[in-house]
C-alpha cells in the first residue's frame, strides 16, 4: 500500500470482501441445509480454527513478501511436539507451549536464513520443510503417535476460532499502518527498485516477522488439529492447499504488502465449508481437492485484478523503504535519469541537489551566496549557468543569452585594452580569438558532361558504362 492514502487502496479489496461475503453466506446456508448438526457438534468450528490458523500464518508471510511454504511440516512438528510431551506427563498447558516454540524456532532459523542472505523466501521454506517432514519422519518411525484421552477434545473450538479472526483482522488493521507497512514489507519487489538479491536490514526485519510469524501461527493449528483428531500424523498434514485457497481467494497478493481487512477470514469460511460440504456429499479425494486447485486459481486471477486496480488507484512508490537503492542512474551516453531538473534531485555521485539551469546529471556546484555582490564570487564558487533558450549553429547545442556586463549572476567584464572600445564576448566565438568557429564545408564534385545528374551535391558519381559490351 502507499503510505499516503491506505484506505483508497483498501477500497479494491472492501469491495471484494463484501463479494465473499455472499459466497461465505451462501455457502454456510448450504451446508446448514445438508445437515445442520455438524454446528451443533462444534465440527465447524474446529474446522476453521484449525484451517484459519495455518491460512493466517501465510497471510502473513504473504504480507511481508516471504512467503512460508513450510507451515504444514512445521504444524506436523508442533503436534507431534504436543502429542510426545503430554504423553509424557507434561500438562497441556505446557506442552502447548512447547510446541509453539519448537514451531517459533524453526521458523527463527528459516527467517534468519532468509532475511541475511536476501533469499527468496518460498526457496529456503520449501527446502526447510522437507528436512523438518524427514526428521519427523525419523522420530516417529512412520508410526502415527496417539495422544491420552485426557488431552483430547472437541468441544471449545468456538473460541479458537474467535481468536483467529481476532489475529487476522488485527493484523490487516495493523498493516494499514504506514509506518508498520514501510518496516515490514521491504522485500516486496517494486519497479525502479533496488535490486531483490541486495541485502538491507529491512529485509531482516521483514523476515523475521513473516516467516517466524507465520511458523508460530501454524505450530498453533498443529496443536489443534493433533487435540481434535487424538493423536500425531508423521505425515503432511494438508493443509497448505487448502491455506493457499482462502489466503489467494481472500485477496492477499503474492507479491507481498497489498491485502484487505477480512478477505481471509471469509475465505476460510468459504474453503472450509465447501470441504466439509463436500464431505458430507460422499465426494472422493480427487474431486475435492480438484476443487481446492479450482478456488486457488480463481483467487489468483483475483489477485492479479486486485493489483491492476490497486496500480491505477494507488500505485506503490518506487522508493518506500529506508536505506533502499536510488532509481536508474546516468550512464554513458548521455542518458538521462528519471527526475532530472525537478527541484531537489540529486544525481549519481553527488551530496546536494542540482542548482537550477544546470545540465540534468552533473553534480551540484557551490554557488555564490546570495549576500554577495554582482559580479563579485568567493573563491571556489562561481554563479549558476543561465538556462539555454535555443538551438545554436552546432546541431543539438544550446544558445545561452550574452552576458550583459554588471547584470547580476555575471562576472564582470575584462577591462577594455588601451585605445579601443571594450571587447564585447559574442555567443559562439572561439574563446580568446573573438573569431567565430569555422564550419568545414562539404566538398562539391566538379560537374561532368553529359545529362544533368539527379545525385544531390557532394555525391560522388556514378562511373560510366563500359562499351562495347563485354561478352
Amino acid at each position: 500500500m502507499t503510505d499516503a492514502k491506505p484506505l483508497r487502496e483498501l477500497a479494491p479489496h472492501l469491495v471484494w470482501e463484501a463479494v465473499l461475503l455472499l459466497a461465505a453466506a451462501g455457502v454456510v446456508a448450504g451446508l446448514y441445509n445438508v445437515n445442520a448438526a455438524v454446528f451443533t457438534r462444534g465440527q465447524v468450528w474446529a474446522g476453521i480454527a484449525i484451517l484459519g490458523f495455518a491460512a493466517c500464518g501465510l497471510a502473513l508471510s504473504l504480507r511481508t513478501a516471504t512467503p512460508n511454504l513450510a507451515i504444514a511440516p512445521v504444524a506436523v512438528l508442533a503436534g507431534w511436539v504436543f502429542v510426545t510431551r503430554v504423553n509424557d506427563g507434561a500438562s497441556v498447558a505446557v506442552a502447548f507451549l512447547l510446541a509453539v516454540l519448537a514451531a517459533a524456532g524453526v521458523g527463527l532459523v528459516l527467517a534468519l536464513i532468509v532475511g541475511l542472505t536476501a533469499l527468496p523466501a518460498w526457496a529456503v521454506t520449501l527446502g526447510g520443510g522437507f528436512i523438518v517432514s524427514a526428521a519427523v519422519l525419523d522420530a516417529t518411525g512412520a508410526r502415527i503417535e496417539p495422544l491420552t484421552r485426557a488431552a483430547r477434545t472437541t468441544t471449545g473450538f468456538g473460541v479458537w476460532a474467535a481468536v483467529f479472526a481476532v489475529v487476522s483482522i488485527g493484523g490487516a488493521v495493523l498493516f494499514a499502518v504506514p509506518a508498520v507497512r514501510r518496516l515490514l514489507t521491504a522485500n516486496r519487489p517494486v519497479a525502479g527498485g533496488d535490486d531483490p538479491a541486495r541485502w538491507r536490514p529491512a529485509k531482516l526485519v521483514g523476515a523475521l516477522v513473516g516467516v517466524t510469524g507465520s511458523a508460530v501461527l501454524a505450530g498453533v493449528s498443529g496443536v489443534l488439529s493433533a487435540r481434535l483428531t487424538g493423536g500425531a500424523m508423521f505425515t503432511d498434514s494438508g493443509q497448505l492447499p487448502y491455506a493457499l485457497a482462502a489466503v489467494l481467494l481472500g485477496g492477499v497478493s503474492v507479491f507481498g504488502r497489498r491485502a484487505g481487512v477480512f478477505g481471509v477470514v471469509l475465505a476460510v469460511v468459504v474453503i472450509d465449508g465447501v470441504r466439509r460440504w463436500q464431505a458430507l456429499e460422499g465426494v472422493g479425494a480427487a474431486p475435492a481437492l480438484l476443487t481446492t486447485g479450482i478456488l486457488a486459481v480463481v483467487g489468483l486471477l483475483v489477485v492479479w485484478l486486485l493489483e491492476l486496480v490497486g496500480r491505477r488507484v494507488a500505485p506503490l512508490s518506487a522508493v518506500a523503504f529506508p536505506g533502499a537503492a536510488p532509481g536508474p542512474l546516468p550512464v554513458a551516453g548521455g542518458f538521462v535519469p528519471a527526475g532530472a531538473g525537478a527541484p531537489g534531485f540529486v544525481p549519481a555521485g553527488a551530496s546536494s541537489p542540482v542548482p537550477p539551469g544546470s545540465p540534468a546529471g552533473l553534480p551540484a556546484q557551490p554557488a555564490g551566496p546570495a549576500s554577495a555582490p554582482p559580479g563579485t564570487y568567493p573563491p571556489g564558487t562561481f554563479a549558476p549557468p543561465p538556462p539555454p533558450m535555443s538551438g545554436g549553429p552546432v546541431f543539438g547545442q544550446p544558445t545561452y543569452p550574452t552576458p550583459q556586463a554588471g547584470a547580476p549572476g555575471y562576472p564582470p567584464l575584462p577591462p577594455p585594452p588601451a585605445g579601443g572600445q571594450p571587447a564585447i564576448p559574442q555567443p559562439w566565438t572561439v574563446p580568446g580569438t573573438g573569431a567565430a568557429p569555422q564550419v568545414p564545408s562539404q566538398p562539391v564534385s566538379p560537374p561532368v558532361s553529359g545529362p544533368p545528374s539527379t545525385d544531390p551535391p557532394g555525391y560522388p558519381p556514378a562511373p560510366p558504362p563500359s562499351w562495347p559490351p563485354r561478352q
